[in-house]
């Protein structure tokens, strides 16, 4: 029965989707026995202040991010952002694949849009020091400040 199993094209896409599965949880410094996600992450919101240290527009609308149980949605100064996400106490942040809406960005809110998505692309690890929350690339360089958001 396994044998039928193993030998069917299902069952071999089965055992290659799984395989790569765990390759790209391995790439990424993802242990099992991590836990997900810190308390300190989960379930704020978060408005964006920085780019690199370069403060946001005075005139653009403040990117978000909330991150909760695994799932983390936004505002990226043009449009809803989602995707799921996985943290560990040690401060390794992977990001599943961005998804946004598509509304027409242009100006200010446009460019803020791709300098937003362009780093979350590059996320690595986060930093929660006194009333922020830094998100940084492998080389722990930071890439977006934040400070939560006002009710």
């Amino acid at each position: 029965m396994i044998k039928k199993i193993l030998g069917s094209i299902a069952g071999q896409l089965f055992i290659v989707l799984m395989a790569l599965a765990i390759m790209s949880a391995c790439s990424r410094g993802i242990k099992a026995n991590d836990p997900v996600p810190q308390a300190a992450l989960d379930k704020h919101s978060w408005q964006l202040t920085a780019i690199e240290g370069k403060a946001i527009p005075n005139d653009a609308a403040a990117p978000t991010l909330k991150f909760e149980n695994g799932r983390l949605t936004g505002f990226t100064g043009c449009n809803r952002l989602f995707a799921s996400y996985l943290a560990s106490s040690t401060g390794s942040l992977a990001l599943s694949a961005l998804g946004t809406t598509k509304m027409a960005c242009m100006g200010t809110g446009g460019a803020l849009e791709r300098a937003v998505l362009q780093a979350l692309e590059a996320v690595d690890l986060y930093a929660l020091p006194l009333g922020q929350l830094n998100l940084l690339d492998a080389n722990h360089k930071i890439l977006l400040t934040y400070i939560p958001e006002k009710p």
